[in-house]
């Protein structure tokens, strides 16, 4: 059975999407006074509609799903999928990075031997990190760090 959990939402980013959607809609809006050709103006204000829409199913589409195996991330139009078998550490981090999370309050999930990595921010994060444990039996708590511990992955390799 999967378990879904939204994004922690940090409230300084939430107010930087709302005053770049704000932004946008009303430099779309106020372009229909413009002396420009009726065609012109309604393809800036579509423009400004989807671009409005898209930031808004980012901040608001972003969710983590732990199904059986595996771990589907959706962050507006954007999917990745994480096999939870190939997981080899699971980290607190502050990164600021490009990530699908709301929040600088963050996880970093390392996979593939430590080749690919994805930051995110579930919430509530203590029992995603229960779950996911759970999930994964090559997983142990070292603190409240999750690491490999069946001789595969970075954590053999002194990474």
């Amino acid at each position: 059975m999967a378990s879904a959990y939204q994004t922690k939402r940090d409230a300084w980013i939430t107010v930087v999407i709302w005053v770049g959607v704000l932004m946008t809609a009303f430099a779309g809006t106020a372009q229909l006074r413009a002396d420009l050709p009726l065609v012109l103006r309604g393809l800036v204000l579509l423009g400004s509609i989807l671009i409005c829409g898209l930031m808004l199913w980012v901040v608001y589409g972003t969710s983590y799903t732990l199904e059986e195996k595996e771990l589907l991330v959706r962050c507006g139009p954007l999917r990745y999928r994480v096999p939870l078998a190939e997981i080899d550490s699971v980290t607190p981090s502050r990164s600021p990075l490009s990530s699908p999370a709301g929040s600088l309050d963050r996880i970093q999930v390392r996979w593939s031997s430590g080749e690919r990595s994805l930051l995110i921010s579930p919430e509530p994060r203590a029992a995603f990190l229960e779950e996911l444990a759970r999930l994964c039996p090559q997983l142990h708590f070292d603190g409240s760090t999750l690491v490999r511990s069946d001789g595969f992955g970075p954590a053999s390799l002194g990474v």
